[in-house]
């Protein structure tokens, strides 16, 4: 077990101080890397994604005692396993399951506990998602990506804490709000005019405040980020609103059919959490519909300036129409009184009763289209002057009180929604974040599953025999790939008798695009999937498991004395006595024909001495033979003819204990067939007669 994060490779004294920072101790930063929480890993300063793989796989080596490497002994080999993986991974729905497949890799037969775990699991999750509409799933998935944990809210400006002493003042620092530190208690209401809600101690409960004024006595020493900035809390819940709200939407369809998925969690737990959830927006705000006085004064402000705006242009027609109209008769005692030189008077009375008028019938259409309640009446009765004007204009101070007072209300009642719901949610973060990294973990099992379910491969019979055998197999990298049946050394599934029925080291000969390397490969791919304890591309399998696994690749020509060196060296490594596997792909032309043949046998022998498996594909299987003294199975893949479009009959499936030919007549006879008119060809197929 690693104690230290110093003694994982790749960590020196930086990386480890960076990761105790970022996890908050070397405790918690080593179960992140024993977890293979690449997510969180690739967060910490300095460290990308690539280099958090590459971190867990050598912590998972360190403690295991084995990686990748160990069981894929060559190049060609890791290639067949990284087209493997990025099969796999199309098939993955979050980038956390994409990342977190690049753990998954080949154990050898030391490790069988390991295999069998991972298939229990893969077989676990294949049967479950069997009964699940996977389809919606699938959907729901691609929603979901790890939670975001660092971010920052703005400085809340609006809501202040008056400290009344300096430990007051020290604790309401980590508050994300402005704090005032008021030595004189008549200077706290002038200080609290300024801001929409003040937070004071318990010390001023006794003090008379302005009733305008939204005061919260609260023990400022004692008080928690919910009470007094409820959107600091509940910002982790709503800067991860979808991740979370789609986890609980699968982890609810999962329990319908497994009631044990991230048992952590309680139901009662995820259903405050999805409560909690609904009541937010996605700015920590409030959903409407949560309280009615809030949404009645939110549709009064958000309509309140296109409200007085057709108010103001109706009085301003109807005024004018007024004056327009209007005609002034004097009897009496006005006629003296204009004859006094009063006569303004007279307009201006006649003026001021068509402006009231007009001014008064505003005032009762915006009540009205506003549906104000008496107190806000109040405010709209000073939104025109007394004094007369034309044209008539809103008086915007007069608006702006009656904004203040809405806003006012909307703040003081959301606040309490806010705190309430910061106060249940401020429990739930934990369930929250476990039950989004157990849906994301899930997808990477069921990524597996869909392809799985996609090439319909099943589960291998692992055993202790030295053999390997498939039917019905598909080769992962060919588009409606012909299945084949075939067996090499101890297997069941063998179907020739006599002393070359457990062959182990077998040459696999036969015609040109046959089918050979597909076969080899087909090999690979099972081989290297059951050791991973993934299902492969068969409808039956069997495999005895190994330490080692060799695959060499056709090679490109001839090579030259470097080269060639190098191909030695590298076939060197399977004389050893370790249980191993070996492919290899038409090696023949690594030198003359004569000289690759007595190569290739000492190959064939040293593998055979070992007690190793080996399919060697070769177009020089009878020169092999004759340069051993070892019995060598040989199995063929041959052409038995061309049909009417002129293309190769061939049985894919390789004949036991058949030598085919590579059959260049038949191409010979295709090309004679294709142009008939071209004596050449004929002339080249009755060679071969």
């Amino acid at each position: 077990m690693i104690s230290h994060l110093k003694s994982i490779p790749r960590i020196g004294e930086k990386t480890a101080s960076r990761l105790i920072e970022h996890f908050g101790s070397e405790k918690q930063a080593l179960d992140a890397i024993m977890n293979r929480d690449i997510a969180a890993i690739s967060e910490t300063e300095g460290m990308t994604e690539k280099s958090a793989i590459s971190l867990v796989l050598d912590a998972m080596a360190l403690d295991e005692g084995v990686g990748a490497r160990d069981f894929l002994k060559t190049g060609e080999a890791f290639e067949i396993y990284e087209r493997i993986m990025a099969l796999i991974k199309d098939f993955a729905h979050t980038e956390h399951a994409r990342t977190k497949l690049n753990l998954y890799f080949p154990y050898p037969a030391s490790k069988k506990d390991n295999i069998i775990k991972t298939q229990q699991e893969i077989c676990g999750i294949i049967e479950m998602t069997g009964e699940l509409d996977n389809d919606e799933l699938s959907s729901l998935l691609t929603k979901i990506k790890p939670l975001k944990t660092n971010y920052n809210i703005p400085a809340i400006r609006d809501r202040v804490i008056i400290a009344t002493n300096a430990e007051e003042f020290e604790a309401a620092k980590k508050f994300p709000v402005s704090v005032q530190l008021v030595s004189e208690t008549r200077e706290v209401v002038d200080v609290a005019r300024g801001y929409s809600h003040v937070i004071i101690s318990t010390g001023l409960a006794g003090m008379d405040f302005p009733e305008d004024l939204d005061v919260d006595f609260i023990d400022i020493k004692k008080a928690e980020m919910w009470q007094v900035a409820p959107e600091k809390e509940l910002s982790f819940f709503s800067k991860n609103l979808e991740s979370i709200t789609y986890a609980i939407s699968v982890t609810r369809k999962i329990r319908q059919f497994t009631a044990g998925f991230c048992n952590k969690i309680k139901d009662e737990d995820i259903e405050r959490l999805s409560s909690g959830l609904m009541k937010l927006s996605g700015d920590t705000d409030i959903k409407s519909g949560l309280d009615s006085e809030i949404d009645r004064c939110r549709s009064i402000y958000d309509r309140l300036n296109a409200v007085i705006t057709a108010a103001e242009r109706k009085a301003n027609l109807e005024f004018g129409s007024l004056i327009e109209k209007s005609s002034i008769t004097v009897r009496g005692f006005d006629l003296l009184t204009a004859m006094d030189g009063s006569i303004n008077q007279l307009f201006e009375k006649e003026i001021r009763e068509k402006y009231t008028t007009v001014t008064s019938n505003a005032l009762r259409e915006i009540a009205a289209e506003l549906d104000l309640q008496p107190a806000e009446l109040l405010y709209v009765n000073n939104f025109f002057s007394e004094e007369v004007s034309h044209p008539i204009k809103i008086n915007p101070r007069g608006v702006d009180g009656l904004k203040n007072h809405l806003q006012r209300i909307i703040t003081s009642k959301k606040l309490v929604l806010l705190r309430d719901n910061a106060r249940e949610l401020s429990k739930l973060k934990e369930p929250a974040s476990l039950i989004v990294r157990e849906v994301l973990d899930f997808d990477v099992g069921y990524t597996i599953a869909c392809f799985a379910r996609k090439f319909a491969l099943n589960m291998p019979l692992l055993n202790d025999n030295n053999g390997i055998g498939i039917a019905g197999g598909a080769n992962l990298f060919i588009e409606n790939a012909v299945p084949i049946n075939y067996a090499v050394g101890a297997s069941r599934m063998i179907p020739v008798t006599g002393k070359l029925k457990d062959a182990r080291v077998v040459l696999l000969s036969g015609v040109n695009s046959g089918g050979k390397t597909s076969t080899i490969e087909l090999l690979a791919q099972v081989v290297i999937l059951a050791h991973m304890g993934f299902p492969v591309p068969a409808k039956e399998s069997e495999l005895g498991m190994v330490e080692e696994f060799y695959y060499f690749g056709k090679s490109k020509g001839t090579m030259d004395a470097g080269a060639f060196e190098s191909t030695i060296r590298e076939f060197s490594a399977v004389a050893n006595d370790k249980s191993k596997i070996v492919l290899t792909d038409e090696m023949e032309s690594i030198t003359e024909p004569g000289a690759s043949a007595k190569i290739m046998s000492g190959i064939l022998e040293e593998l055979d001495n070992n007690k190793g498996l080996g399919v060697f594909v070769s177009h020089l299987a009878e020169a092999i033979l004759k340069n051993t003294d070892h019995t060598i199975r040989v199995d063929g893949i041959e052409a038995q003819g061309l049909d009417e479009h002129h293309n190769l009959i061939v049985d894919r499936n390789p004949r036991y204990n058949y030598l085919a030919r590579s059959t260049p007549e038949l191409i010979v006879e295709r090309l004679s067939r294709k142009d008939k008119d071209n004596e050449f060809y004929g002339r080249l197929l009755r060679k071969f007669k």
